[in-house]
């Protein structure tokens, strides 16, 4: 800490220099000034955290020098110490922000009491900044993902209330109804490998840059809305406020930016125009089947308003491939597995129409054919071994696409065959000594606290079985998993309560619930308060 010590008569800065106990109020160094325009230059300088001044000074007074600290050092304290005991000096000081009026000779006792004043004071204050720094940076964090939240239930058909609509007029100045609204989707899987290897170590920074690119392309915010489906993580979605011949148009200028931007295109379903608010979830479904039923064989421009297509004549299932697939793959013979994968792909080249729904599937199929493999056996690899061995980082399926949006079977195979290697190097790895895989799932649960998080996607994540992550976690830890990610909730929960200005139910989609009164009974129960009664207490309220 920092103290300023003002006044024209060098004896005066002496005196009071000896009489404070600065050591023990913290003050590590000690500042002179001989008159206001000194100070002015050592405040600017030093950030001091207390002042000590005189009012009467030639040059810029005491008057002048307080005026000046209540607008360029509003958070340092002041103690004036006066020879002078008038009343429109004291009540100057007062006005602007003085802690104490001390008159000259000024004794020992009267000074250090109202220095601790000071200090106590400065260090409350330094400390309600630090919590509202604090606060702010978590909301300014959240505040994104809750404006996702809600257009996501939105797209979800969960916004029939009052409540929810009057939300998203106050959070995001959405009109109370139109009678036109267009909706396009697009996913971040129809891209190609190409440019999600690039992103793979910042997966959230390839969604980021697309939703900025489709939300310059507005060009005003009144025209609509670009957010990330929270539930559908690999999709952005755009709202328009007209139909779809308007949203056609801005989509090309999407692609544009993407062009000059990724060097790529994005594919796009589209819904012919419906209401709001009645009518965006049904829109919102009937664009996202077209784009996820295109069909990927063909390259037929990136805008879908066709009706879906039918897919073609399906080829046997993966599940009477599996244990010719298991077999292949602890082989750990490259050869082998690429003979196995060829037997079901080669009849895939055959077809005609494949819908990007259908290749889903199979991949959906093929890890969950995987994934039932490893939860069998008794000892993994740690979870970030199987990361390794995956080498894929993002959070939704990469779909073996070119860069026209088209499947390419030659990497649909090598996509095969090299997660089947991988499988068969994790069915016959030893179980390392070190591994610690409950610590890498309770750091991605701190991590993703305010997602839709169940212990059926934690377990698909991380290749273990729900039974097992619920056994060794409580071991662990002391808790079980879902006990866990309530806690992270409460302890974030507790801290934005602290914003006077967030609603209870901004709070409790921040934290990861979608039910207000659902997140109030669960922190009753946590925390043996309601969330209001929480507020009342952390901000002095009786």
């Amino acid at each position: 800490m920092k103290a300023l010590i003002v006044d024209d008569e060098k004896h005066v800065r002496d005196a009071i220099r000896l009489l404070g106990h600065w050591a023990e109020l913290g003050v590590e160094t000690l500042l002179e000034a001989a008159d206001g325009n000194e100070a002015v230059a050592v405040i600017t300088a030093e950030s001091p955290e207390l002042i000590l001044s005189d009012m009467r000074m030639p040059g810029k007074d005491g008057m002048a020098l307080l005026e000046w600290i209540s607008t360029h050092a509003p958070h340092s304290k002041v103690v004036v110490i006066s020879g002078y005991d008038d009343f429109e000096l004291v009540r100057h000081a007062i006005r602007y922000g003085g802690m104490d009026y001390l008159l000259k000779p000024v004794e020992a006792d009267e000074l250090n009491a109202s220095l601790v004043k000071a200090s106590r004071a400065w260090s409350e204050a330094e400390a309600a900044r630090r919590q509202s720094a604090t606060q702010s940076i978590v909301v300014n964090r959240m505040r994104p993902h809750y404006q996702d939240r809600l257009l996501t239930a939105l797209v979800a058909g969960r916004t029939n209330g009052a409540s929810r609509l009057q939300q998203l007029r106050d959070e995001l100045s959405f009109p109370d109804a139109l009678p036109c609204c267009s909706v396009a989707v697009t996913s971040l899987s129809h891209l190609d490998a190409g440019i999600l290897a690039k992103y793979r170590s910042q997966p959230e920074l390839l969604a980021f840059s697309v939703i900025n690119i489709a939300a310059e392309s507005f060009n005003t915010p009144d025209k609509g809305v670009a957010f990330r489906h929270l539930e559908q993580p690999d999709e952005v979605v755009l709202l328009y406020w007209g139909d779809s011949a308007g949203l056609q148009s801005l989509l090309e200028k999407v692609n544009q930016g993407m062009d000059q931007t990724l060097q790529r295109h994005l594919h796009f379903g589209i819904s012919s125009c419906d209401a709001y608010p009645g009518g965006i979830s049904a829109a919102y479904q009937e664009a996202r089947l077209r784009l996820w039923r295109r069909n990927i064989r063909q390259s037929a421009g990136c805008l879908h308003l066709s009706p879906p297509v039918q897919s073609g004549n399906k080829p046997k299932r993966l599940s009477s491939m599996e244990e010719t697939w298991r077999v292949a793959a602890m082989s750990g013979n490259a050869a082998s597995i690429s003979a196995a994968v060829a037997e079901w792909i080669e009849p895939i080249s055959q077809l005609e129409v494949i819908t990007g729904e259908q290749l889903q599937q199979w991949m959906d199929e093929f890890e969950w054919m995987i994934g039932r493999w490893l939860d069998d056996q008794e000892d993994l690899p740690t979870a970030m071994d199987l990361d390794t061995i995956e080498e894929q980082a993002f959070p939704f399926a990469e779909l073996p696409l070119d860069r026209a949006g088209r499947l390419s079977i030659r990497l649909f195979q090598s996509q095969l065959e090299h997660r089947l290697l991988a499988a068969g190097k994790a069915l016959i790895a030893p179980h390392p000594a070190n591994s610690d895989p409950m610590s890498d799932i309770a750091r991605y649960t701190e991590a993703h606290y305010k997602e839709d998080l169940s212990l059926q996607q934690i377990a698909a994540k991380f290749y273990l079985s729900r039974e097992y992550i619920s056994r060794k976690f409580k071991q662990q830890f002391g808790l079980n998993w879902s006990e866990y990610l309530g806690r992270q909730r409460m302890n974030n929960a507790k801290l934005l309560l602290q914003n006077p200005s967030l609603r209870l139910a901004q709070v409790a989609e921040m934290v990861g619930y979608q039910d207000e009164k659902y997140f109030s009974k669960v922190f009753k129960k946590m925390e043996g308060m309601t969330p209001g009664e929480y507020r009342k207490m952390s901000s002095g309220v009786n």
